[in-house]
């Protein structure tokens, strides 16, 4: 079974483009199911050795299992992931007549709830941003790392690592356009806010360099681009500035910016192009938000409510 799960990982890597972050996961899920499979079987299992039965007694194994941090069963959204990895495999298998659909078809479904995004409000967030981009010293690089990581999240909906990948080489500093590669190397193209341009500028003077196409947009050490960790410390100690209550990792800034949008009626169609969402109903979960607040809205403002 490991070489059918190293040649399955090796064709989502090559043929599917999946983020390193999804393979890691499903590296791990599947060498679970290896190591139980193993167990129940007595040996290294074949392709042909699975059965329903041997499915499902993982399946309800898994769902049994104790979570590390809280000690208490997993969550049905990792039971979720670890299932919906099994069936990619299964799938994967049966293009090659290893299996069937009915044996992909025998795992169970897992349904999870669904977390709103952790949007952050808008006036005080922009205030913030404001605020930090008429205090900071020019020459604190620091802080205007911070500043710069927090436009252009914000600014652009950017994730964190397609921040750290970017280049200047994918940056159209005229038009103000930025060619982002996303989750399974697909590219698409961003707008980029005056403000983070400014902020991006500021930066780079403060560094006391002249950037490079190669060079990344947000260097670390050595000129090497920065890494996504050292990068969360400093948004998290900026988005702290909002007080004890608010969200303060960076994909709230991502969901920031599909929230506001929507707020302000933007086309759902074009946030997701924004986004770079393959599917609207990826999208769709920020209209949940944007409802939330304008009952909220109703609620205070209308005599009737």
């Amino acid at each position: 079974m490991e070489r059918w799960i190293a040649e399955f990982l090796e064709y989502m890597a090559t043929q599917r483009r999946a983020a390193a972050g999804t393979l890691r996961a499903y590296r791990d899920d599947l060498t679970r199911f290896d190591v139980f499979a193993r167990g129940r079987l007595g040996g290294d299992p074949r392709p042909e050795d699975l059965t329903p039965e041997l499915l499902a007694a993982f399946a309800a194994a898994r769902s049994l299992t104790k979570s590390q941090r809280s000690k208490r069963a997993i969550s049905a959204r990792t039971l979720g992931r670890t299932l919906a990895a099994l069936r990619s495999f299964l799938r994967w298998l049966e293009r090659r007549g290893k299996t069937t659909g009915a044996l992909r078809g025998s795992l169970p479904r897992v349904s999870a709830p669904q977390p709103l995004p952790s949007a952050i409000s808008e006036t005080p967030l922009n205030e913030l941003m404001d605020r930090a981009a008429a205090t900071v010293p020019d020459g604190d690089v620091r802080a205007l790392r911070a500043l710069l990581a927090a436009e252009w999240l914000y600014g652009s909906g950017l994730r964190l690592g397609e921040l750290t990948g970017l280049t200047w080489g994918r940056y159209d500093a005229r038009r103000r356009l930025a060619r982002v590669l996303g989750k399974g190397s697909r590219e698409r193209v961003v707008p980029v806010g005056a403000r983070a341009a400014d902020t991006l500028t500021r930066y780079w003077a403060a560094l006391g360099r002249t950037p490079a196409p190669e060079s990344p947009l947000i260097p670390g050490r050595g000129g090497a681009r920065v890494s996504p960790r050292t990068l969360e410390r400093d948004i998290r100690a900026f988005l702290g500035g909002l007080g004890p209550n608010a969200a303060t990792h960076p994909h709230a800034l991502r969901h920031s910016f599909a929230t506001h949008l929507l707020d302000r009626g933007a086309n759902l169609r074009a946030v997701q192009e924004l986004l770079g969402h393959q599917n609207l109903g990826t999208t769709q979960i920020y209209t949940h938000v944007t409802r939330r607040r304008l009952k909220a809205a109703y609620a205070r403002a209308h005599p009737r409510a």
